[in-house]
């Protein structure tokens, strides 16, 4: 599908510079090959109108093509003015996966959001499996309802709390995981989402993350 896909590219810019290189040719015969006093020199090159309205519309459409497929492979970002707006994001983020890997260093969704409490609580009875790593233990308030409905708690232990902060979900499900790193503080709080096409290799480096921490809060 790959090779179809780039023969397609090649055969649509050879076109395209074939189109241009006519064009070209076409204007120099007329601005210096063909003799100035005649006056029907541009019915000599009948298509020449032709060639150049598809050079434009070609333009336009290989343009096109590339922005297009280039959009695939950026990551989409959302940008946050205040707390309200980043637990209405996390709320509807966590609803799209049958797994959720949440990293964070202090957890506050959890603790200041009633309803992204609710959100966990509620998906992991429903078999969701939730998945919470910090570095210091979570208050009991808060654990332990979460753990009666099935959500899975990892403390590493860390001496110095880490700056990861970030949220996977279906990472159990090769090329349909989506990544949620969150930076910066309100009105400029950005949450950046990768998927497999926008960030493999981002999600490679959380998987990574969260594997370790699996190991060092068993260690701890």
């Amino acid at each position: 599908m790959q090779s179809a896909i780039k023969i397609t590219y090649y055969v649509i810019l050879i076109v395209f510079g074939a189109s241009a290189a006519l064009s070209i040719f076409g204007l120099i015969y007329i601005w210096f090959l063909q003799p100035s006093e005649s006056a029907t020199r541009i019915k000599d090159l009948p298509y020449l109108g032709v060639l150049f309205t598809s050079l434009i519309v070609e333009a336009i459409g290989v343009v096109f093509l590339f922005v297009k497929q280039g959009m695939k492979y950026l990551p989409a970002t959302v940008t946050d003015k205040n707390e309200a707006e980043t637990f209405k994001f996390m709320c509807n983020y966590v609803k799209q996966g049958t797994s959720v890997t949440i990293v964070s260093n202090r957890l506050s969704l959890l603790t200041q959001s009633k309803n992204f409490f609710n959100e966990i609580q509620t998906g992991a009875r429903a078999g969701k499996r939730f998945e919470i790593i910090t570095p210091k233990p979570v208050d009991e308030k808060v654990r332990i309802p979460l753990e009666e409905a099935g959500v899975a708690f990892f403390v590493t232990n860390e001496a110095s709390a880490p700056e990861a902060r970030f949220t996977l979900v279906n990472g159990d499900r090769a090329g349909g995981e989506r990544l949620a790193i969150a930076r910066g503080t309100h009105p400029e709080h950005e949450i950046t989402i990768f998927d497999s096409n926008s960030g493999p290799q981002m999600i490679a480096m959380a998987k990574d993350i969260i594997r370790k921490s699996k190991i060092l809060a068993h260690a701890a």
